[in-house]
C-alpha cells in the first residue's frame, strides 16, 4: 500500500490550532547529578490522601447504591452531591441555594470549560488577570476571544486597572463578556482579593455586563480565621459563578468539580454538556464521603499539614534566599510567589536549579504577553515537609550561581 500521508496539519480546527500546550515546558535539560525535589505541581500531600476512608465508602455506595452508581447520571450530575454543596454554602455564607444550582463538572478545569463554551464566541473579549493559571489560560484562549489582562498584586487584582480596561474596551467598541479570577489564594500568585476589592469588582462588572468566573480550586485551604466572600455572594447571586474541585482537598485523580450559579447559567452550561456527565459512580462516593462528616475531618488535617510546610519553606527562604528574591506570605494555598532580585538571571537560573536538583516553575508559564521572567513559582503542597529544607538549601544555591555578582 503506497499513497500520500494524511495532512494532519491542514485538518486541525481553529480552536485545535489555538490550544497551543501549557508553557510550563521549556525544553529538555540534562539530568542532574542527585534525585531532583520537585517545587512543582499543585496537588494533593500524597501521604494524606484519605484511601482506606475512600475504600469505605466505595464499597458503601456499590452495596447500597450500585444499580444507580453504575449507570449514566445525566449531564447536571447526581443530585445528592449538588444537595450537600448547597447545604455546605447556606451554613458559609447564608446563601439560599438547591441542587439546581449546581452543575458537577469534571474538576474546576472542565467546569470552566463548559462555561467558557456556553457564553464566549470568538471575537469576545475574555478578561483575565496577570498573572493567571497557565492551563486556565490554555482553556479560555481555545475558545478564540481576544484576551485583555489586568495585573494583580499582593491584595488580588486591581480594581482600578479593571475599569481602566472596562473602558477601554468600550471605547473600542467591543464587549467584554467575562472576568475570570482567582480571588483566594491565588495560583500562582498566593494573594487573596480583599473584601473592598472584592465589592468593587462586582460593582464594575454589573455595570458592564460582565459574567465573573471566580474559580475556588484552593478556598477551602485558608490558614486564617478572615472571611473570604464569594463574588456569587457579593453580586446578591446573579452576574457570577463559582468554580469548585474536590482535586486540591481529596484527590486529583476524582476529577470531581461543580459550578455554582443562578439557575439560568446553570440551565444554559448543563444544555451544553454533550458528554453525558462525570462518573455517577465517583460522585456518589464523595457524596458519602462528605454526609459521613470525613470531609471536614479531612478538611481540618489539610489545613495543618499545608500551614506547616508553608511555615517551614518561609523559614528555608528567610535563611538561605533573601539576598536573590522577595515573597509575600499566603494565607492559604499551595504556593510561594517570588520576584527575582535584579542580579539574577532568569535564564541562567533554568540550568543551575536543574543541576542543583530542584525543580520549580518559571513565573513567565502564567503571562499571556511573555512578561514575568523575573517571577518563579514555588508549591509546597506535594513535596515532604522534611525535604523542604534541602530543597530551599539548593534552591538558594542556584539562586547564587544564577547572580550576576556570583
Amino acid at each position: 500500500m503506497s499513497g500520500r500521508a494524511y495532512d494532519w496539519e491542514q485538518a486541525i480546527s481553529a480552536r485545535g490550532r489555538a490550544a497551543e500546550w501549557s508553557p510550563w515546558w521549556q525544553g529538555e535539560l540534562p539530568r542532574p547529578p542527585v534525585k531532583p525535589i520537585m517545587l512543582t505541581g499543585g496537588v494533593p500531600d500524597p501521604s494524606s490522601l484519605p484511601i482506606d476512608d475512600l475504600i469505605a465508602c466505595n464499597e458503601k455506595v456499590l452495596r447500597e447504591q450500585g444499580t444507580y452508581a453504575l449507570m449514566y447520571g445525566g449531564p447536571q450530575g447526581y443530585a445528592g452531591l449538588a444537595e450537600w454543596l448547597a447545604r455546605r454554602a447556606h451554613v458559609q455564607e447564608g446563601l439560599e441555594l438547591g441542587a439546581e444550582n449546581f452543575v458537577i463538572t469534571c474538576g474546576s478545569a472542565g467546569g470552566l470549560e463548559n462555561i467558557c463554551e456556553t457564553f464566549l464566541d470568538p471575537g469576545d473579549v475574555a478578561i483575565i488577570e496577570r498573572p493567571t493559571f497557565a492551563g486556565s489560560l490554555r482553556t479560555i484562549i481555545s475558545c478564540l476571544p481576544e484576551i485583555a489582562g489586568v495585573p494583580v498584586d499582593d491584595d488580588g487584582l486591581r480594581p482600578d486597572a479593571l475599569a481602566e480596561t472596562l473602558a477601554g474596551i468600550r471605547a473600542a467598541g467591543k464587549r467584554a463578556k467575562i472576568l475570570y479570577t482567582i480571588s483566594n489564594f491565588h495560583n500562582p500568585a498566593g494573594s487573596t482579593l480583599t473584601i473592598e476589592r472584592r465589592e468593587q469588582i462586582v460593582d464594575l462588572c454589573r455595570d458592564a455586563g460582565v459574567l465573573i468566573i471566580q474559580d475556588d480550586a484552593y478556598g477551602a485551604i485558608s490558614f486564617d480565621a478572615d472571611p473570604h466572600p464569594t463574588m456569587f455572594s457579593l453580586a446578591g447571586g446573579t452576574g457570577a459563578v463559582l468554580l469548585g474541585t474536590f482535586s486540591k482537598t481529596l484527590a486529583t485523580g476524582l476529577r470531581i468539580g461543580w459550578i455554582m450559579g443562578e439557575k439560568p447559567v446553570i440551565d444554559a452550561i448543563t444544555r451544553m454538556r454533550f458528554d453525558m456527565g462525570v462518573s455517577p459512580w465517583t460522585t456518589r462516593v464523595i457524596a458519602e464521603f462528605c454526609e459521613s462528616g470525613r470531609f471536614d475531618a479531612h478538611l481540618v488535617q489539610m489545613i495543618e499539614i499545608y500551614r506547616r510546610k508553608r511555615d517551614a519553606m518561609l523559614a528555608a527562604l528567610d535563611e538561605r534566599c533573601a539576598r536573590y528574591a522577595r515573597w509575600s506570605v499566603p494565607k492559604g494555598g499551595f504556593f510561594l510567589w517570588l520576584q527575582l532580585a535584579e542580579g539574577v538571571d532568569p535564564e541562567r537560573l533554568r540550568y543551575t536549579a536543574n543541576e542543583e536538583a530542584v525543580g520549580y516553575v518559571a513565573g513567565s508559564a502564567f503571562f499571556d504577553d511573555q512578561s514575568g521572567a523575573d517571577r518563579v513559582r514555588l508549591c509546597y503542597s506535594n513535596v515532604a515537609e522534611s525535604d523542604i529544607p534541602e530543597a530551599i538549601m539548593r534552591f538558594g544555591r542556584a539562586l547564587e550561581r544564577a547572580s550576576v555578582s556570583a
